[in-house]
C-alpha cells in the first residue's frame, strides 16, 4: 500500500510539473473577430474563410481569450480559455463586448499631437475672425509676453483666403502668436512673433519656402512650406521632460482609443532622444516604430553610423529606430506639391521639389544602404516621378 501511494504521488508531482503555468488573463464572454482569414477580393467581397455570410452578416470566430507572461497563449471558446485560468488568473467577463486585434497607426505625430494638447485647438475653426477669438480668450488668461501656440486651422481649405497678421496682431498685440495650419504646409502669426523671429521685409524666402508678402514687400504674417521652419525655430523649445510628458500624453491617449503601436513619421532629434529616454525607463504605454527625419543631417549621420534599432519582439520592447521620413515636395494647398503641369491658379508655379525642398539625395542613399526603411513624402504628379525614380536610381547601384 505504501508503495501505491508513492507512486501515485510521484506522478501527481509529475503531472504538475508538466501542467502549463496558468494563465495571467482570462477574457470570456466575448464577441472575438481574430482578423486571421484571408484578404478580401480587390471588389471588397470577403474571403471564402472569412465568417461572413451574406445573409446574416459578419459573426465573431472566437469569444475568449488567455494570456500568460505578456503573450495571447489562446484564442477561442470559453470553456478552453477558463480551463487555462488557476487561482491567481484575472478572469474578466466583457458580457458580450467587442474584441479585435490592436490597432496599428502606421503614420502619426503623437509628438506634435502631445505637444497640442497644451494649445489652442482650432480644428475646425470656420473662418479667421473664430479663431482669432480664441486666441484673444488665451490671452486674456496667460501674462503678456508669452507665447501663444495653436494649430488646427484648415491650409487646405483655406488655400484660397489665407489669414494675415493684420486683424490678429491688433486683437493681440503684447503676445507673440504662432498658429499651425492643419497640414503643417502653413503657419499664421502676428506681428509679435515676427518680431521675435527677425523676419522683415529684407528677410529672403528660405529655399522650398515663402514668406508671403504684401505690395511693400512687407510679410503678410502666413509663411509656406519651408518657412514655417522659420517660425518653429523661434518658438521657445520644451524642456526634456515637457517633452516627455507630451508624448507619454499623447500615448496614453492612443492606447485609451485601441492602438496597440504607432509608426511615429519625421522624428527630430529630441523626439527621438525623448523616445529613447522614455524606452530606457520603460514608460512608454505603446510600442513606436520612429521614422527619422531625413531633414536633420546630423541626426540622420549619426543614426546611419549607428545602424538601426530592431525590435526583437519582446514583450516589454517598445521602441524600433529602423525607418527615415523624407520629404520630396510640398502639399496641394499651399502650391507646394510639385506638378507636372502649373497650378490653374498660379501660372509659372508648379510647386517645390528635391533639393530645393531639404531632400538630400546622398544621405537618404546611405541611411537605405545602413538598412533604413525610408518613407517618401510625395504628394504631386511630378514629385511621385521623381521619388520613385530616385528610389530606382538607388537600387540600381
Amino acid at each position: 500500500m505504501r508503495t501505491l501511494w508513492t507512486v501515485r504521488a510521484a506522478l501527481a508531482l509529475l503531472l504538475t510539473a508538466c501542467a502549463p503555468k496558468p494563465a495571467d488573463v482570462v477574457l470570456y464572454n466575448a464577441r472575438v473577430y481574430t482578423l486571421s482569414w484571408a484578404e478580401p477580393a480587390t471588389d471588397g467581397t470577403p474571403a471564402a474563410d472569412a465568417p461572413f455570410d451574406a445573409r446574416s452578416g459578419w459573426r465573431p470566430d472566437a469569444s475568449a481569450i488567455a494570456i500568460r507572461d505578456g503573450y495571447i497563449v489562446y484564442v477561442g471558446s470559453d470553456s478552453v480559455a477558463l480551463s487555462l485560468a488557476g487561482e491567481g488568473t484575472d478572469r474578466r467577463d466583457l458580457a458580450g463586448a467587442t474584441v479585435v486585434p490592436g490597432l496599428v497607426d502606421a503614420h502619426t505625430h503623437v509628438a506634435e499631437w502631445g505637444a497640442s494638447l497644451d494649445r489652442l485647438d482650432l480644428t475646425g475653426v470656420p473662418d479667421e475672425a473664430t479663431a482669432i477669438q480664441k486666441v484673444v480668450e488665451r490671452a486674456a488668461a496667460v501674462p503678456a509676453g508669452t507665447w501663444i501656440l495653436g494649430q488646427g486651422w484648415d491650409d487646405g481649405a483655406w488655400a484660397d483666403r489665407y489669414p494675415t497678421r493684420q486683424k490678429l496682431s491688433a486683437a493681440v498685440p503684447n503676445h507673440p502668436v504662432v498658429l499651425r495650419g492643419l497640414h503643417g504646409f502653413a503657419t499664421w502669426v502676428n506681428d509679435a512673433a515676427l518680431a521675435a523671429a527677425k523676419i522683415t521685409a529684407e528677410t529672403p524666402n528660405p529655399s522650398g519656402g515663402e514668406i508671403q508678402r504684401d505690395r511693400t514687400g512687407a510679410a503678410t504674417g502666413l509663411l509656406l512650406n519651408r518657412a514655417v521652419a522659420i517660425l518653429d525655430a523661434a518658438v521657445p523649445p520644451p524642456t526634456p521632460a515637457q517633452q516627455d510628458s507630451q508624448i507619454v500624453r499623447a500615448l496614453r491617449r492612443m492606447a485609451a482609443l485601441g492602438y496597440t503601436s504607432v509608426h511615429e513619421a519625421g522624428t527630430s532629434a529630441e523626439v527621438t532622444a525623448a523616445l529613447e529616454r522614455l524606452a530606457t525607463a520603460q514608460k512608454l504605454p505603446i510600442r513606436v516604430y520612429a521614422m527619422l527625419s531625413a531633414r536633420d543631417p546630423v541626426l540622420m549621420r549619426t543614426w546611419v553610423e549607428r545602424g538601426p534599432r530592431t525590435a526583437t519582439g519582446a514583450p516589454d520592447e517598445m521602441l524600433a529606430v529602423r525607418a527615415v521620413k523624407a520629404y520630396y515636395d510640398g502639399a496641394l494647398g499651399s502650391r507646394g506639391a510639385a506638378l507636372l503641369d502649373d497650378y490653374s491658379d498660379r501660372p509659372g508655379v508648379r510647386g517645390v521639389a528635391g533639393e530645393t525642398y531639404g531632400f538630400d539625395r546622398s544621405l537618404v542613399g546611405a541611411a537605405m544602404a545602413a538598412g533604413f526603411q525610408v518613407g517618401i513624402h510625395a504628394i504631386g504628379d511630378q514629385g511621385n516621378r521623381d521619388a520613385l525614380n530616385y528610389i530606382d536610381s538607388v537600387f540600381r547601384l
